[in-house]
């Protein structure tokens, strides 16, 4: 199960929600289709139900989700199990994909996230 970084976050991420919650904000996580994520953090990669549950019990409302650190799947095979894991869940998290445009996304995201980068440029 991911834990949130006791020393970042002392009274944990739950408590971090419900405080954005009541400002009337949304409150978004960044985690990783890989093994890590693009920092080296842990990332979901096979463990995408515990997590998505995690980040439901915690009150998540947006996902971003990344692209480092994967195992060489495509990301129209990598991405679908944490979209079905967070639906899962019942609670509605918007699931932003950052697999760099990849694959031609246009094609194949819109049946997998809410939302996806259409290219890695940058200047």
């Amino acid at each position: 199960r991911i834990v949130a970084d006791p020393v970042a976050f002392p009274s944990g991420i739950k408590a971090l929600a419900d405080y954005i919650h009541s400002l009337g904000l949304k409150f978004g996580l960044y985690s990783d289709a890989g093994l890590l994520t693009c920092a080296g953090r842990p990332g979901s990669l096979g463990h995408e139900d515990i997590d998505a549950q995690t980040y439901a019990d915690w009150g998540v409302d947006y996902l971003k989700y990344d692209n480092c650190h994967t195992d060489g799947t495509s990301p129209k095979v990598r991405y679908p199990p944490m979209r079905d894991a967070l639906n899962k869940t019942g609670r509605p998290i918007f699931f932003s994909m950052c697999e760099w445009g990849y694959e031609d996304p246009a094609t194949w995201a819109p049946a997998v996230g809410n939302s996806w980068r259409v290219c890695s440029i940058y200047y």
